[in-house]
């Protein structure tokens, strides 16, 4: 793990210090928006390039894409191999995306970042999906509504799931972030395959686990919200907050403006706990309720309903977490190793047994701004 640090520090430094040395025209290029990484059943890697069809484009004057399947007994040859199918030489400098199956994700993906750091072209900062139920080049394949190539389409579905606290921003270097550090595990977005209106699309699906460079296992799109608290990653979203029982269930929106979170490593009496304490700021954005919430007596008791069933789903993850995974997927360890290093020294072998049991305090903490409603809720006349 050490070696592959130095060597994304050597890439770094190579990047910085060449320029226009390999200089193409776009002609000579085969761009690769994306790819996806499937195994043969005898054992062989299967590549799914999706490819910028640039002579299509000057046509119609429409970007299209068009797929590209290569075998090999390695990543680089299954690439290698790929030259002559009346291609130009595959240039991985746009790529976006990268697709990897369930198969090789547990058999560790650390391959799969090699290649990345080693060659010169791909750029760090591309997304990482884990393929759901579903071969990874079968999400190539699927129905586009938004772009007319697919890698472009989940890149966009990302970013706007991001801001909604419904997937993380995972990138290259996050993941291999995740590797190298002491006390942490890497997590990719997962994807899978929806069938409306006898199409198929292609939809975020939730987390992918890892510890160290292998598949453990996924989270849906719910634990992964409550993951995005932990993590510090929320941006906006809504928070849905149960007000009512019964037949007619009452739900309010909260619409977030701002989140923060701060993880505090705890070491008393030779126990090690963590305290996640998360700040957020709200309004009221939808009132499903007939009661009337924006008094002050109404906020009280709205936001310390929001404030528990948030709790709620927090505690829920880190325990499924911890007992189904047993995978740091958080940073506490790390948070130990930075802020703590002579305790992380002596626990750190133990970490994987300790972090299954690790108490973890969370304390929610949410404030509601001036309420985009009126200052009661509409009622239907008699």
């Amino acid at each position: 793990m050490k070696k592959l640090y130095v060597l994304i520090n050597v890439f770094i430094l190579m990047l910085l210090a060449t320029a226009c040395w390999n200089y193409r025209e776009v002609e000579q290029l085969t761009i690769v928006a994306g790819f996806a990484i499937d195994k043969t059943f005898d054992g062989k890697y299967l590549l799914t390039f999706e490819i910028v069809d640039l002579h299509e484009a000057k046509g119609e004057g429409k970007v299209k894409s068009v797929l590209v399947e290569s075998e090999g007994e390695t990543l680089m040859n299954a690439i290698r191999n790929s030259i002559g199918k009346n291609f130009p030489k595959l240039y991985f400098g746009h790529t976006t995306v990268i697709i990897i199956c369930q198969e090789v994700a547990q058999e560790g993906v650390l391959k799969v970042i090699d290649f990345m750091v080693r060659d010169a072209e791909p750029r760090l900062n591309l997304n990482l999906f884990v393929s759901m139920d579903t071969k990874a080049g079968d999400i190539l394949k699927t129905k586009v509504l938004t772009s007319e190539i697919v890698s472009e389409e989940l890149t966009n579905i990302l970013d706007e799931q991001k801001n909604l606290a419904k997937a993380l921003p995972i990138p290259v270097h996050k993941f291999i972030h995740a590797l190298v550090e002491e006390g942490i595990s890497g997590i990719m977005n997962s994807v899978c395959i929806e069938v409306n209106n006898e199409e198929k699309i292609a939809k975020l699906c939730g987390t992918a686990v890892f510890k160290e460079d292998k598949f453990q296992g996924f989270i849906d799109e719910e634990e992964t919200y409550a993951l995005s608290f932990i993590l510090d990653e929320v941006k906006g979203g809504i928070i849905v907050v149960d007000v009512g029982s019964g037949p007619e269930e009452e739900k309010i929106s909260l619409e977030i403006l701002k989140s923060s979170t701060k993880i505090e490593p705890v070491y008393e009496d030779n126990k090690l706990s963590i305290k996640v304490s998360i700040d957020t700021k709200v309004v009221i954005a939808e009132n499903g309720s007939k009661k009337n919430y924006t008094d002050k007596e109404g906020r009280e008791e709205l936001i310390k309903l929001a404030e528990e069933q948030l709790k709620k789903k927090i505690e829920s993850i880190i325990e499924k977490i911890q007992k189904e995974f047993g995978a740091d997927i958080f940073g506490f360890g790390n948070k130990f190793y930075k802020e703590l290093p002579k305790v992380w020294k002596e626990k750190r072998n133990e970490w994987n047994e300790i972090f299954k049991d690790l108490e973890v305090t969370i304390e929610t903490n949410i404030k509601i701004e001036h309420t985009s409603l009126l200052s009661e809720p509409i009622k239907m006349g008699d």
